[in-house]
């Protein structure tokens, strides 16, 4: 689990319909340019709505849009939990 400065947590740490804001993602090549058309940039609020059995795939609400990411691609992304 990462866990740096100011509670920033992996995408993939947080719980069922938790607040979250982007702070940086991680991936590189052509995974990290994925997960920035989809809308993972910094600064940009979302909820993780809920997990699949065994926490893979997650599904995301970001910008008035469901997504659903693999659990690999969201131990890319870190965020901050908004309270």
């Amino acid at each position: 689990m990462y866990r740096g400065l100011n509670s920033q947590l992996m995408l993939s740490d947080l719980k069922e319909n938790q607040r979250f804001r982007i702070i940086r993602v991680q991936a590189n090549g052509e995974i990290r340019r994925r997960l920035v058309d989809m809308g993972f940039i910094s600064g940009t609020e979302g909820v993780l709505l809920r997990m699949a059995l065994f926490r893979d795939p997650i599904e995301i609400f970001l910008k008035r849009t469901r997504i659903s990411i693999r659990r690999v691609e969201a131990e890319q992304i870190i965020v901050e939990p908004i309270l």
